[in-house]
């Protein structure tokens, strides 16, 4: 393509977009953003009936102190242990408590488990924000894997909080695997989870690499936060629309701080997009067009792809972040928790 011609295409390109204000800015548009429906009818109405974001709230009012922030997590996990406690019953699993290396961990058995993987293991690293979801609540997403994959499931209580910044919750995982280790084949495990899960998970596989210790047979990446600074679209354009995190400002920020502690915020051992991706396992990612995180696990798909790795990238339209744990049992859930099923097996049979 001839030089004239690319600047008549910029030219014209200029001149009938009407948001561009600089080079380096555009302004999204004042129009309120409809539900999609371009989805299930039960995913629609789930959608409907959830609490739209309230950006404001997430401003003001988080805790300033580590006494306050103890006492923020533990009044959240305290409900999303519940939670977790009749997910449990409901799907009929069962959740037995345990430690590992002298980490806490919770093994889980679901209902019904397949003859071809009794010997398999799911190690799931719950999401929650690297300070959330501890104790029993650490099992939440677990418990979904195992049933939907009829596999037995570990689930690692990793360190959170203030008194355990980074790189306390990955090492964590990385003592546990390590000990699992001496009584199974890394190749019989896989292992993931979703959001701050996700991220731990890449956190820890880029550890095993660098440290020679064999890395799962499959890796699973929900939504990951791998960027713990303000860096990519998702996070200004979804700001608002994803009404699971609403905003990475305010909040989100503050409790990344608390998990980062004295570390620089593009620090590798908290921002893995900044790490190696080399000798990776085969990944499955999986995001939505309204979640905030969007742009970290496109960004995070390309990297592994870049490196040679194999992946999966499903992205589910209308769905913010992690909604397909919100929104269990709809079409969309379920397509989920089999493709990713479907993944697993695959790396471990």
């Amino acid at each position: 393509m001839n030089k004239k011609l690319i600047a008549s295409l910029l030219a014209i390109c200029s001149a009938t977009t009407s948001t561009l204000v600089s080079a380096k800015n555009v302004t999204l548009s004042s129009e309120p953003v409809p539900l999609t429906t371009a989805v299930s009818k039960e995913f629609y109405q789930f959608s409907k009936q959830f609490p739209a974001a309230n950006t404001s709230a997430l401003m003001e009012g988080y805790p300033a102190s580590d006494a306050e922030w103890r006492e923020f997590i533990a009044a959240r996990d305290a409900i999303a242990g519940e939670r977790a406690q009749a997910l449990s019953e409901q799907l009929g699993a069962t959740i037995v408590k345990d430690a590992i290396a002298g980490v806490s961990v919770y093994w889980i058995t679901p209902k019904t488990v397949a003859p071809e993987l009794k010997d398999k293991l799911f190690v799931a690293v719950q999401g929650g924000g690297y300070l959330l979801n501890g104790g029993l609540a650490s099992t939440t997403e677990g418990v979904v894997i195992a049933h939907h994959m009829q596999i037995p499931v570990l689930a690692i209580d990793y360190s959170k909080g203030p008194e355990s910044p980074a790189p306390a919750g990955r090492d964590d995982i990385v003592t546990v695997w390590r000990a699992l280790l001496k009584d199974r084949t890394a190749d019989s495990m896989v292992m993931g989870g979703s959001s701050a899960g996700g991220a731990l998970s890449v956190l820890a596989v880029q550890e095993l690499n660098r440290i020679k210790v064999s890395a799962p047979a499959g890796l699973y990446v929900g939504t990951p936060s791998v960027d713990m600074t303000f860096t990519g679209d998702s996070r200004h354009i979804n700001e608002g629309v994803d009404h699971i995190l609403g905003s990475w400002r305010g909040l989100g920020e503050a409790m990344v701080d608390v998990y980062v502690g004295n570390k620089d915020l593009s620090d590798p051992l908290v921002s893995p997009i900044n790490g190696s991706f080399e000798n990776f396992p085969p990944s499955y990612l999986i995001t939505g067009t309204r979640d905030l995180l969007l742009s970290d696990t496109i960004r995070l798909d390309r990297a592994l792809k870049r490196a040679g790795n194999v992946t999966e990238l499903n992205v589910y339209e209308g769905q913010s972040h992690g909604d397909y744990m919100a929104a269990l049992g709809t079409p969309e859930s379920n397509e989920h928790y089999q493709a990713l099923s479907r993944f697993m097996r695959a790396n471990l049979l």
